[in-house]
């Protein structure tokens, strides 16, 4: 048979949880975020074979690396 916990028990777990949830850090600098990005992403390039809403969605990636400055050159076209 299971033992059941106390009421003080209970709380104190609760509070616990919920204060500790309060010193978790989510924002970051901007300079931080560009720096990852940058670090991590890479200019994507398309070819005439993809559709419409692929070349789409790779030219705003390309323009965000644009934009963050991160060494890339803004796209003339597909590469084939």
């Amino acid at each position: 048979m299971r033992k059941l916990l106390s009421l003080p028990v209970k709380l104190f777990g609760l509070t616990s949880l919920a204060t500790l949830s309060g010193c978790q850090t989510t924002t970051l600098s901007s300079e931080t975020d560009a720096a990852t990005f940058c670090a991590a992403a890479k200019a994507i390039y398309y070819s005439r074979h993809d559709t419409a809403p692929t070349i789409a969605q790779i030219r705003e990636h390309n323009a965000v690396g644009v934009a963050l400055k991160c060494g890339w050159l803004p796209a003339k076209g597909a590469k084939k």
